[in-house]
């Protein structure tokens, strides 16, 4: 009987302690979805940022370079030129244009590779990612099958509270206190790296943010550069048109 009374006290204890730690695991659960939430809204944040920037500026960008250079090509090529010194001038200026565009182009290609491997290394950690997220539904299957199991050995008799024993009621008391001990120590660490997490998920946030509104103004940038680079695609029609250029 002193085994049982002592057994009831320790369940009591027990229940005290679930009630409370139930608490604090659930919210823990909100707490990483929620974490788990904005981690997502960033990344989807940041694709339509990469789309803004390289699918967007990048290609007004892009064929603004090749109509000023269209436009400096047709200068050159225009260019009315006396004696072999000038026409040195004109060739040469031609071919320093050429040398400037594909300086810049192939600069740019050194950078889209570059990125393409940033890319592909981001590729190779989501892929890690997966894994592990594959790997945890594995064993929410396993734990479930495993319970399964359990809740039909019970259906069926073959686990009974008839073959109960003070003894082994106490085991299990004493199993369930020291798992409580380290669930409370789990959970505890679980908090801190929930909000260590959250700072740098608010940071990243800012700095999406931040170049959104940089991408946004660049391409206002870009979208004066176009109207210069018109105008003077305009000029150097007509003055071709009237075959006469000013110098």
């Amino acid at each position: 009987m002193s085994q049982t009374k002592d057994n009831q006290a320790n369940i009591s204890k027990n229940r005290a302690k679930l009630f409370t730690l139930e608490s604090t695991v659930m919210w823990n659960k909100a707490l990483a979805y929620r974490e788990r939430a904005m981690i997502e809204e960033n990344r989807s944040a940041v694709l339509q940022n990469y789309s803004a920037a390289f699918i967007g500026n990048r290609q007004i960008a892009n064929q603004d370079t090749d109509d000023i250079f269209k436009n400096r090509q047709a200068i050159f090529e225009n260019m009315i030129v006396e004696g072999p010194v000038q026409e040195n001038f004109k060739s040469s200026m031609l071919n320093q244009a050429k040398v400037d565009f594909l300086d810049h182009r192939s600069q740019l290609n050194a950078r889209v590779i570059a990125v393409s491997e940033k890319m592909a290394e981001i590729n190779r950690m989501l892929i890690a990612v997966n894994n592990m997220i594959m790997e945890g539904n594995a064993e929410i299957v396993e734990f479930n099958s495993a319970n399964i199991e359990i809740n039909r050995q019970y259906l069926d008799g073959e686990l009974h509270p008839g073959r109960a024993t003070p003894e082994t009621n106490a085991e299990r008391i004493a199993s369930n206190t020291a798992r409580i001990a380290a669930i409370q120590k789990r959970a505890t660490a679980s908090r801190a790296k929930i909000a260590a997490v959250m700072e740098k998920v608010e940071g990243n946030r800012a700095t999406i943010q931040r170049d959104q509104a940089e991408i946004y103004a660049r391409r206002e940038k870009m979208v004066d550069n176009h109207e210069k680079v018109a105008v003077y695609q305009e000029r150097i029609a007509a003055l071709i048109a009237s075959g006469w250029l000013p110098w």
